[in-house]
């Protein structure tokens, strides 16, 4: 009997981790998606202006080099635009990753390069697809690389881990 509380309370504590794992990525990708939004009326606004000072050049046939500034300037306001919403969709992407951590427990080192689905620390094959993880698509920071036999961080250039003892020139354990 004891045992069955015991299964039931690790349930109910791992449904509520989801449930306010779920909830805090939906607030957080609300406010992001409105972020992004409201960053592509603003770059249809630049785009839109561009074409307008375009089209009175071209009209006028003033293509000097005045007008060619004006051009680049709004060109460039766009270009910065566009930067901040790559940089606004890949944390999106990355709230996903992050989402998985807190539910799994374990540390999300990157995504499969086949599927997209999140690979964990210590994985040796993606768990969406089944393809083959390969520690040179996991590197860190410049110095360092995640291990594939135990997901430690160990320094960039390392034969063995030095957590796990894994060969990482013959890829085996020992």
């Amino acid at each position: 009997m004891a045992d069955m509380f015991k299964d039931v309370s690790k349930n109910i504590s791992k449904a509520l981790k989801t449930a306010q794992a779920k909830s805090q990525t939906f607030v957080d990708s609300i406010k992001i998606k409105k972020e992004i939004s409201d960053l592509e009326s603003k770059l249809n606004l630049i785009l839109l202006e561009l074409g307008r000072m375009f089209y009175i050049a071209l009209k006028k046939d003033d293509f000097a080099e005045e007008k060619m500034v004006d051009l680049k300037s709004k060109a460039n306001e766009a270009r910065g635009v566009e930067e901040k919403i790559a940089v606004l969709k890949k944390e999106l992407e990355d709230l996903d990753l992050k989402e998985k951590e807190q539910i799994y427990g374990k540390k999300v080192i990157g995504r499969c390069p086949k599927c997209g689905g999140p690979i964990y620390a210590g994985d040796k094959f993606c768990g969406s697809c089944g393809e083959r993880v390969k520690i040179e698509n996991f590197k860190t920071e410049s110095d360092k690389m995640i291990c594939p036999n135990c997901g430690s961080e160990i320094p960039l250039g390392s034969k063995f881990c030095p957590n796990c003892g894994y060969n990482l020139e013959t890829k085996e354990s020992k």
